[in-house]
């Protein structure tokens, strides 16, 4: 993948991440935020899309004819402050737009394992880690995990989800359409103003747990995770570089489960326990999960569904 075409395919997940949240915003009448989110956008999607008209052998395929008509669309209707035809045109042509792209830029590239992306990631995982090791870590095999039961499969916005096998059943962490989109909506159930910590089970790809950071900004966050083989995974597959120095996250790597029995025994009021429902499927001792699901008020309930 030459400079230009990684350039516009990282930053097309970024601004389709920023569209999802401000078109949220946007249907929920809070206009302060969404406008604080796209603002910042409009910049760099006329930069993007200025450069995929440019580079026309590369996207030849892609129609580009109506492109600064939408742009002039958002604009117009960002000075008329008409915030639902602007959502409107963000959801539906600007982000239908920009998932084309990155549909074509999948097609066309190799998108494979970089062992220098890999251990920069470990190294920003030991930073905020406990449990395991550089070893421990740098032990992967990728193609052993991926011949058992673990799957990585790219999702229309180019981020990469996860899934597993466990009783001969295939289940995914995360979604394969708008990844980011998911891990907001989740995290903002999770956001509480009366917490100061997050004592979360369940990394998986850590989506959720970016997002979570970014809406709960003075509150500590505490992973555990059972896995190493989803750590691991997450290195290769995941750009960690939002975890590089953010001393309020803290990842356990907790096998037998005793550190994360022993947490939620103290949990205060201040503190909230949430969890990773994927992650707690992917939990291979039942005595385990039958404790964090009591931790889930509807988890009974799916017994009956």
């Amino acid at each position: 993948m030459n400079t230009n075409i990684k350039h516009i395919f990282e930053q097309n997940i970024r601004l389709l991440g920023d569209a999802d949240k401000s078109v949220y915003y946007f249907r929920q009448q809070r206009y302060d935020k969404a406008l604080g989110i796209v603002t910042n956008s409009l910049d760099k999607i006329e930069v993007v899309v200025e450069a995929i008209i440019t580079d026309r052998d590369y996207f030849h395929t892609l129609s580009t004819d109506h492109v600064l008509g939408m742009l002039s669309g958002l604009l117009e209707a960002k000075k008329n402050k008409d915030y639902i035809l602007f959502a409107d045109i963000l959801e539906l042509q600007l982000m239908s737009f920009l998932y084309q792209v990155q549909e074509l830029i999948l097609s066309k590239e190799n998108m494979s394992f970089d062992k220098d992306k890999y251990r920069n990631n470990v190294h920003i995982l030991l930073e905020r880690g406990t449990g395991f090791s550089e070893r421990l870590l740098m032990s992967m095999d990728a193609r052993s995990l991926l011949d058992s039961g673990y799957c990585i499969e790219s999702t229309s916005c180019g981020l990469m989800t996860l899934a597993a096998e466990h009783n001969d059943a295939k289940f995914y962490f995360h979604t394969n359409n708008r990844v980011q989109l998911e891990a907001f909506l989740l995290a903002e159930q999770w956001a509480r103003d009366t917490k100061q910590r997050y004592i979360l089970y369940g990394y998986g790809m850590g989506y959720h747990i970016k997002e979570l950071l970014k809406l709960v900004p003075k509150a500590e966050i505490e992973v555990f995770e059972g896995d190493i083989n989803i750590l691991q995974l997450a290195c290769a597959f995941t750009d960690l570089q939002e975890f590089a120095g953010e001393e309020r996250l803290k990842v356990f790597f907790d096998p037998d489960y005793k550190a994360l029995r022993k947490r939620i025994a103290s949990i205060t009021a201040e503190e909230a326990f949430i969890i990773h429902y994927p992650s707690l499927m992917n939990i291979r001792e039942a005595k385990i999960r039958s404790l964090l699901e009591e931790y889930i008020p509807w988890s009974k309930m799916l017994e009956t569904c």
